[in-house]
């Protein structure tokens, strides 16, 4: 009996529990279809204290935010390389053999098993870096490197077929069925240079670059990521880009995320961009963009921070011209260089009047800055300042000059296009010549000036001998081919000299050659060559590399004394740290 009225007490309990729960679930579901109707308010967006930066950076995209996809994107693959002179291979590993096929076959190479079996031939790994933001159908260089399995012993004359690059997986090469993100071909350059010592040809034949060879299959997009989620503040962000550059934000579901894509006047300028976007202010009311844009004015007349304040200038856009033409007069050389250089960047004809001294002045610290930002007027009102600056003392300026005048009236300069090989321009000039080497991208030579071979000479390279006798007008070019000698006579001056290196033999059109279709490697190891034993009447000028320094924007090495091995020069100062004048 006892043990009855326990059950029953224990049912009762229970039954009293589930009666609070259900009672609890009720006004739960109640307060539930309530909110339904009340629409969500958006979230306020929260400054992250914690963010230290300078005044003139407050409130400003890069207090906010920090750019993700800044870094590059390894790609590899197999390739198959042809054209050479029995310096390749039969001997294919198995398993590269096959996709060697595959791919051949893909691309429709007739006879592929012929093909792949000379040693004409060789099968290479090819490697290249996507820098980011790189768009659709933009180029890279790649470097191309004989399998050390094989028997492969030079890589020079030889030309990549057209390979497919995959994304390049941590310690485990490329994944089985990754995405193909880039394409390669092109003819190899095997630099006559080293890091440590360019004045021997002691560089691995075996491993070689094309010059602008990949070809980006899939965008990279640059992204923000907001150190805060807040839809609100994304959708700001939004707005205040794209009024600034049109289409270059789009935001994402992910309320601390939005997608940027590089406008095309900034392709070669990417990271300059990037700092455009960072320094845009968030408040809108022209009050306090004038009260920030004075703060900026009155920061750049001190002379501190200059780069970065002028870039936060630049930001605004048209709306800061006029306070900037109020500093054309400033007392300062540096202020009014960088008063020029962000006119210029924002297609202000009056840029020219600012920057055309700093261009042709020869002791300027910001004369190849100059030069370079007169060539961004887009107009081509500084293409008169810019055909003086091509007299400069710097060989670099001139260089600078060359290429932006180029880019704005192309028609400017005669040259010449070898096929699959390199350019070839002519630069008239009454400074000092010299002939200007790529290193990086386009492979191109430019001749400044009168340059001429001057006799007695004798130099070879790995595939070419050139000798000029005492008191004579040719130069003898002999290259040995499938065990074959050719030989032609070329004129002193370099520029037939080159065009005989490099253009086609026509054997089947005339019983004589009539160049000896040397490519870009050849035509650069025996130009050095020649400098090297003093046979130039002018010295051989190479592209300066461009480098960071502690994750700031690309530098170039300054020019040294004796105009251009450039890299052994020490460092300059960033641009605006001098005391002024």
């Amino acid at each position: 009996m006892r043990t009855t009225r326990t059950l029953k007490q224990v049912g009762r309990g229970r039954l009293r529990h589930a009666q609070v729960v259900l009672a609890g679930l009720a006004l739960a579901l109640v307060f539930a279809v309530a909110s339904c109707g009340q629409k969500e308010k958006p979230s306020e967006p929260r400054v992250p204290r914690e963010v230290e930066v300078p005044l003139y950076l407050k409130d400003t995209v890069g207090e906010l935010a920090r750019f993700a996809g800044r870094e590059s994107l390894a790609v590899q693959g197999y390739g198959f390389v042809t054209g050479l002179d029995g310096t390749g291979t039969k001997v294919i590993p198995p398993g590269v053999r096959q996709q060697i096929l595959d791919m051949m076959r893909r691309h429709k190479i007739e006879n592929p098993e012929e093909v792949i079996s000379s040693p004409d031939n060789a099968v290479v790994l090819v490697t290249g870096l996507l820098t980011p933001g790189i768009a659709r159908g933009e180029v890279f260089d790649i470097e191309v490197r004989a399998l050390p399995t094989t028997e492969t012993t030079s890589l020079e004359g030889g030309y990549l077929l057209e390979c497919d690059l995959a994304r390049v997986m941590s310690a485990r090469g490329v994944e089985e069925r990754s995405e193909i993100l880039a394409i390669g071909r092109g003819s190899i350059f095997v630099s006559p240079f080293t890091a440590e010592d360019k004045s021997k040809l002691t560089s691995d034949p075996r491993v070689g670059r094309v010059l602008a060879g990949g070809k980006c299959a899939k965008m990279r997009h640059f992204r923000l990521a907001l150190l805060t989620p807040s839809v609100r503040t994304a959708d700001q962000i939004v707005r205040l880009i794209n009024a600034r550059f049109k289409g270059a934000a789009k935001g994402t579901e992910d309320p601390g995320r939005v997608d940027l894509e590089v406008p095309p006047e900034f392709e070669e300028e990417k990271e300059h961009f990037l700092d455009l976007i960072g320094a845009l202010y968030l408040r809108e009311t022209p009050d306090a963009r004038d009260q920030r844009v004075n703060l900026l004015i009155d920061r750049l007349k001190e002379g501190k921070d200059m780069d970065r304040v002028a870039v936060c200038l630049e930001a605004f856009g048209p709306m800061v011209v006029p306070h900037l033409r109020l500093l054309t007069k400033h007392p300062s050389a540096a202020v009014r260089f960088y008063v020029g250089r962000t006119l210029a960047n924002l297609q202000d004809a009056q840029a020219v009047s600012l920057l055309e001294p700093v261009a042709l002045d020869n002791k300027s610290e910001f004369q190849e800055l100059a030069v370079e930002s007169m060539g961004r007027l887009r107009s081509g009102v500084g293409l008169g300042v810019l055909s003086r600056a091509l007299n400069a003392k710097s060989a670099r300026v001139r260089v600078a000059a060359w290429q932006a005048m180029a880019r704005l009236a192309p028609r400017t300069f005669i040259s010449r296009v070898f096929p699959d090989k390199f350019s070839l321009s002519l630069v008239s000039t009454t400074g000092e010549p010299f002939v200007y080497v790529s290193r990086t991208l386009r492979p191109e030579v430019a001749i400044f000036g009168d340059v001429s071979i001057r006799p007695p000479a004798l130099v070879e390279t790995r595939r070419v001998t050139a000798t000029a006798a005492a008191g004579v007008e040719e130069i003898t070019l002999i290259t040995r081919w499938h065990d074959k000698d050719y030989c032609v006579k070329a004129p002193l001056e370099v520029k037939g000299f080159i065009q005989w290196l490099a253009a086609p033999m026509d054997l089947d059109k005339k019983p004589e050659p009539q160049g000896l279709d040397l490519g870009y490697s050849d035509v650069v190891g025996l130009l050095n060559e020649l400098g090297r034993k003093k046979a130039l009447t002018a010295p051989v000028v190479l592209q300066p590399l461009k480098f960071r320094i502690g994750g700031d924007r690309p530098v170039a090495r300054p020019i040294g004394e004796s105009e251009e091995t450039i890299e052994t020069a020490p460092l300059p100062p960033p641009p605006g740290t001098k005391k002024e004048p």
